[in-house]
């Protein structure tokens, strides 16, 4: 992967997660679907009484919702949004005089998430196409933004992170779960497509990745927990919950 431009990462990135959409049951290098979902910590009373079109195609890096911590009212983007697993439970949270918003790079995905809202009852959800380090959002919009492993596919993280930091009000949080590293990954594995999806070969380790938290402007980062999951199948990968304000 490090010789291919950060377009053609989008485009693969892309493609992966419509075949992700619209083919749940197919043959991925990663795990797919709701048992994941149950093994990273998701309430099985609460999926158990869901479509299975909402929890099929997720994909993420853990359950963030013991993290987010959202308040009634709040205003909230989720970044890499999927099939709505997360917006489901922050349009919850936030109630109805709050807000979410998803955002996802796969056109197949944010259209299965706008039905999955419409199947669940959700009204206070809306959703679009777009890339993360192009926000179509207005300066000081959100309250919280928050992210299920974003991070790791998106070739140019600080760009990423310099967006999450323009649309969050000033004192507002971003919350997010994402695979780190404890050492450097070897060459040929930064290289490969594989382990990029996996979500492994776009990974930084983790005082890279607080370094560039930093960087960009964030205050009182934390690292609320770290955990080895389902997600983690690389011995140097760890699961991160990370919270940081503006």
């Amino acid at each position: 992967m490090l010789n291919i431009n950060p377009d053609e990462i989008k485009k693969l990135v892309k493609d992966k997660y419509s075949e992700v959409s619209r083919d749940p049951c197919g043959v991925f290098n990663f795990p797919v679907g709701k048992i994941f979902a149950l093994k990273v910590g998701y309430p099985k009373e609460v999926l158990d009484n869901l479509p299975s079109s909402l929890t099929e195609s997720f994909t993420g890096a853990n359950n963030p919702q013991p993290f987010v911590e959202l308040k009634e009212k709040e205003v909230v983007l989720d970044l890499g949004c999927g099939a709505g697993l997360d917006l489901y439970f922050y349009a919850k949270s936030v109630g109805e005089k709050g807000k979410v918003y998803g955002l996802d790079i796969s056109e197949d995905m944010a259209n299965k998430a706008k039905q999955n809202m419409r199947l669940v009852g959700i009204k206070n959800a809306e959703i679009s196409v777009g890339e993360s380090d192009n926000l179509s959002f207005n300066d000081n919009f959100f309250d919280v933004v928050a992210s299920n492993g974003i991070y790791n596919l998106s070739p140019d993280k600080q760009a990423v992170m310099k967006e999450v930091y323009r649309v969050l009000k000033p004192g507002g949080r971003t919350v997010f779960c994402e695979i780190v590293l404890k050492e450097p990954l070897s060459e040929d594995e930064r290289k490969s497509h594989s382990d990029w999806f996996r979500c492994i070969g776009g990974a930084l380790v983790e005082n890279d990745f607080i370094d560039l938290m930093t960087k960009v402007g964030f205050k009182n980062i934390e690292v609320i927990s770290k955990c080895r999951n389902a997600r983690t199948g690389h011995p140097s990968a760890i699961c991160a919950n990370i919270r940081a304000y503006k």
